[in-house]
């Protein structure tokens, strides 16, 4: 398999894993309860899934908290462009301090919120979250893929 096949398996699994963040709620909506609680059940180690920190479609809450939804959206959007920036076969990361930087704002939120200096709202979590996972991806592919290349050569 080359670095293309691998790269549309990740984006098509990964869409298949962000479409289910509206399909619970739209589940709900069209009252298929038992499908939409085994979503959200899906879902749950990976978010607390707090109402009050959540985003609303169909009226029912997403699957994902607003922070987790930004860090989805964010890595969604990241994967869509990432070839247009930079080649699949280019292992070498950005500087760190970039992954340092998107992630202190979402730092600064939760720490702040957590001691009781202010209370957050989801759009500030949706945001400093979508920050994070976009940038994020310009550290995991090439990461990954530098591991794929490794495991073809012992082949």
């Amino acid at each position: 398999m080359n670095y293309k096949k691998a790269y549309i398996l990740i984006v098509i699994f990964y869409i298949l894993f962000y479409f289910g963040i509206f399909l619970a709620p739209y589940l709900a909506y069209k009252k298929f309860y038992f499908l939409s609680s085994i979503l959200y059940k899906v879902y749950s180690p990976i978010c607390h899934q707090l109402p009050e920190r959540s985003f609303f479609i169909f009226n029912h809450k997403m699957a994902v908290c607003a922070r987790c939804f930004g860090i989805y959206t964010g890595i969604f959007l990241a994967l869509l462009i990432y070839p247009l920036v930079k080649r699949l076969d280019n292992f070498k990361t950005p500087n760190k301090i970039y992954l340092i930087l998107s992630l202190t704002p979402m730092a600064i939120d939760r720490i702040t919120q957590y001691i009781g200096l202010r209370e957050s709202f989801n759009t500030l979590r949706f945001l400093t979250g979508f920050l994070a996972g976009f940038v994020i991806v310009f550290y995991i592919i090439p990461l990954y893929f530098e591991l794929f290349s490794f495991q073809k050569k012992i082949k």
